[in-house]
C-alpha cells in the first residue's frame, strides 16, 4: 500500500466516534494554550518601557506614529513564529495521552487479527510524550538561527523546517505504533530499514501541522496514518522478535 493510500485510509476514519473524541480534546486544549500564549506575549510587549531603552527609545521618537505600526508588526510576527515553532509540541502534549486510543481504534477496525499489544504503563507514555515535546522545542530553538539565516531564501528555510520536524514527528508516531508490537531493538532496525518511507510520512505530517485549522486534527490523523504505514512496511515480519527486556531509549 502506498503512502497516499495509507493517508486516505486514515482520513476516512476521522468520523469514527473514538477518533472524534480525541480530536475535540486536542482542539479545545490547543486553543486554550495558544490563547494564553498570545495574551502573555501581548502583556509582555505592553509591559516593557520601550521608550526608556537606549537606541530603541530614540528610534521610536524619530519614527513617531510609524513606530506604533512597527510594534504591531513585531507583535504579530512574534505570535506567528512562536505558534509555528511550538504547535507540534503543544498539540502533542494535549492529545498525547489519548493517541493510544486512536491506534487501538484503527487496529480494531482494519487489523483485527493482530495479537494483543504490549502493555505500556502510564509513566512510560507520559515520559515519551514529554520527551517528544521538549525535543521538538529544543531542536527548533537550536535551528532557529538557520531558519533566520535562510529567511531570504524561502524554499530552503521551509525545506529545513519540514525535514527537521518531519524526522522528529515520524520517529515519535512510528514508535507510538511500533512499540506496541515490537521490542525497541527490532522497532529501531525496522525503522532504519525503511527510513526513507518513514521520514517522508513525517514530512507530510509536518507540512499538515503548518496549515491553519488542519493542524488541529493532524496529531489524531498522524497516529491513524502511522498505523497503516507501519502495517504495510515491506518485510515487517522479519523484524518481529520477542522482547528480551523492558523498553530502552532509542537513539
Amino acid at each position: 500500500m502506498s503512502i497516499v493510500d495509507c493517508f486516505m485510509k486514515a482520513v476516512s476514519q476521522l468520523p469514527d466516534p473514538r477518533l472524534r473524541r480525541v480530536l475535540l480534546i486536542g482542539i479545545a486544549g490547543s486553543l486554550g494554550i495558544f490563547i494564553v500564549l498570545w495574551l502573555a506575549l501581548w502583556w509582555v510587549m505592553g509591559a516593557i518601557a520601550w521608550t526608556e531603552i537606549w537606541l530603541i527609545g530614540g528610534l521610536i521618537e524619530w519614527f513617531g506614529s510609524f513606530a506604533e505600526w512597527l510594534g504591531g508588526v513585531v507583535y504579530v510576527s512574534s505570535v506567528l513564529i512562536a505558534s509555528f515553532l511550538l504547535f507540534p509540541a503543544v498539540v502533542t502534549i494535549i492529545v498525547g495521552f489519548f493517541l493510544e486510543d486512536v491506534v487501538s481504534a484503527v487496529e480494531a477496525k482494519h487489523y483485527p487479527n493482530e495479537p494483543t499489544p504490549r502493555p505500556q504503563p502510564l509513566p512510560e507514555m507520559l515520559a515519551s510524550t514529554l520527551r517528544f515535546a521538549l525535543t521538538v522545542v529544543a531542536v527548533n530553538l537550536l535551528f532557529l538561527p538557520f531558519y533566520l539565516i535562510l529567511f531570504l531564501l524561502p524554499p530552503l528555510n521551509l525545506v529545513l523546517y519540514y525535514v527537521v520536524n518531519g524526522y522528529l514527528i515520524s520517529r515519535e508516531y512510528y514508535e507510538l505504533v511500533a512499540f506496541r508490537r515490537l521490542d525497541p531493538r527490532s522497532a529501531k532496525r525496522l525503522r532504519r530499514a525503511h527510513s526513507g518511507r518513514v521520514l517522508f510520512s513525517g514530512v507530510l505530517l509536518a507540512f499538515l501541522m503548518t496549515i491553519p485549522i488542519v493542524n488541529f486534527i493532524t496529531p489524531v490523523l498522524a497516529a491513524a496514518f502511522m498505523v497503516h504505514v507501519y502495517q504495510h512496511l515491506p518485510r515487517r515480519e522479519e523484524f518481529t522478535t520477542k522482547s528480551s527486556g523492558p523498553p530502552a531509549n532509542i537513539a
